[in-house]
């Protein structure tokens, strides 16, 4: 190994998908990863992870856990007014909740200067209704803060619960998570080293849904869980193209990823969010990642030894 090689500072990602009021768990990891004296250049998000994401890369992480550790459903959405119900039998509404109280405190909270001078890259993926493209659209094509919510505003559109927002005056953007949860790709792409993946959904769930409601989120579970193995799946699949020393591995690199995820079921209602529940989750994403960190730490001096 040379000196340049032995000094050399690996390239850092941070992928935090959607997963509503789940989005507490990521909270805890990042603590923890910070713990660990981990600093990251790219952090990308979908819906609830494209929010923490932009927290995270002001440097605003303390913050970032008093929020969720005050903030209630009701500070987020609203159930609709008897004139926006009016509207959206008529069709003229297309979104079930009303969000204002999300753009107040995404307004009060993120600031565009901070995110433009930020060592860390951050970005936030959405799909347009109108032309189905699947878009990750980074700070650096952002020129306005009202450009800024729009885009965050976008990236968390829950399909029908929340109202798809135009970006540049243009299409109908919601929420990538339906398409592209997991924005590693862009990351690799960008020449990540190492890609830390927080995952919302539980490893393992053994509950039946027991209503209509229950039965909607767990098809979304599916459709995330499908959309996060389909991005590792490629990752891995680049890794052994890289190591096959093929003629199209050329000027590529091995990509390390790392992902956590809860161990333990987690609450199955992705719009419910509690001071009480978000603390738990903290912890619970701050004690898998410690646990996990500590293992991998194992396995590293195992393999160096």
């Amino acid at each position: 190994m040379t000196a340049r090689e032995g000094t050399h500072k690996p390239m850092r990602a941070l992928v935090l998908p959607g997963g509503g009021g789940r989005g507490a768990y990521q909270v805890g990891v990042i603590k923890a990863l910070k713990q660990a004296g981990l600093e990251f250049d790219l952090a990308f998000g979908t819906s609830i992870g494209g929010i923490n994401a932009a927290i995270y890369a002001q440097g605003d992480q303390t913050r970032l856990e008093e929020l969720w550790c005050h903030i209630k459903s009701k500070d987020v959405f609203a159930l609709p007014s008897a004139h926006q119900v009016g509207r959206l039998v008529l069709g003229h509404k297309l979104g079930l909740l009303d969000t204002q109280g999300l753009e107040e405190i995404l307004r009060r909270e993120i600031n565009l200067q901070k995110l433009k001078a930020s060592k860390t890259k951050v970005g936030w993926c959405t799909t347009d209704l109108c032309s189905l493209q699947t878009k990750l659209i980074t700070i650096d094509e952002i020129m306005s803060t009202n450009e800024l919510i729009d885009v965050l505003m976008a990236t968390s559109a829950i399909p029908m619960a929340f109202p798809p927002r135009h970006i540049h005056g243009k299409g109908l953007w919601i929420d990538g998570g339906l398409v592209r949860n997991t924005p590693m790709e862009t990351a690799i792409h960008l020449g990540a080293d190492e890609v830390y993946m927080v995952l919302l959904h539980p490893e393992q769930i053994n509950v039946c849904p027991v209503n209509m409601f229950e039965v909607l989120v767990r098809c979304l579970d599916i459709v995330l869980d499908a959309s996060a193995r389909k991005e590792i799946e490629s990752a891995q699949l680049y890794n052994r193209l890289v190591e096959s020393g093929s003629k199209e591995s050329i000027g590529r690199k091995q990509v390390k990823i790392k992902v956590f995820q809860p161990k333990k079921g987690v609450n199955t209602n992705l719009l419910e969010i509690n001071p009480e529940l978000s603390r738990k989750l903290i912890r619970q994403g701050y004690d898998d990642a410690r646990e996990q960190l500590a293992l991998m730490n194992e396995v590293e001096m195992q393999v160096t030894a």
